[in-house]
């Protein structure tokens, strides 16, 4: 129970913000939950929130040593079970249909929420929006055009433009409901950095209807 404490908490120090805000707490954790994808997790510390407000999470990363520390930190924590990890590199052409068949192969059909923090690859945006089921939450967050005159990254691939993530979240038929953009500042009020952030529900692709709100 002590591991399992210490390692939530460290979990909860190290998320974003904007996730520990929005998403959900879930009355248990067993492996039917609902599932989370952590997008490009690195060491997962979004997954381990997920873990513990009660998600089954699958976690993609290209890294392998990260998704192996991540797998010891939910063992510790017992959340084991409700945790998949899976070393894809998502900027791969076929990384889309790889994640699906691994998904299949545990019996999963769809995805009811996606966090994506720190990471932007424009070419994937609309694959991403095919995982989620109608309903399904999506949690972004990650730097914008501004960044690079305070750090890194600097490249403007890696950088949203002004905008840029309310507007794909408008032409997905996103149900917005948060929206951010805006630079960061620390203790002494000096900026640190730039990043646009989005809350926001997929909606049926049918009747244009948030399901949440039925």
């Amino acid at each position: 129970m002590t591991k399992h404490l210490c390692t939530a908490e460290h979990s909860h120090s190290r998320a974003s913000r904007w996730v520990q805000r929005y998403l959900p707490t879930l009355a248990d954790g067993s492996v039917s939950a609902p599932v989370l994808l952590d997008w490009a997790c690195g060491q997962g510390r979004h997954s381990l929130l997920a873990l513990d407000r009660g998600w089954q999470v699958l976690a993609i990363d290209k890294d392998p040593s990260a998704l192996e520390r991540l797998c010891e930190q939910a063992q510790e924590a017992a959340y084991s079970s409700a945790l998949h990890c899976f070393a894809i590199d998502l900027e791969r052409p076929d990384s889309l249909d790889m994640l699906r068949c691994k998904a299949l192969d545990l019996g999963i059909h769809a995805i009811d929420a996606l966090v994506v923090t720190n990471y932007l690859y424009r070419l994937h945006w609309r694959a991403m929006m095919s995982l989620l089921r109608p309903g399904g939450l999506l949690l972004y967050e990650t730097f914008a055009e501004g960044q690079q005159q305070l750090g890194r990254p600097r490249r403007g691939s890696f950088l949203l433009q002004a905008g840029e993530l309310l507007a794909k979240a408008q032409q997905s038929n996103l149900a917005i409901f948060a929206f951010e953009d805006v630079v960061e500042r620390d203790e002494q009020s000096q900026p640190i950095a730039r990043v646009q952030r989005l809350w926001a529900r997929k909606v049926d692709p049918v009747s244009g209807a948030d399901p949440w709100l039925g």
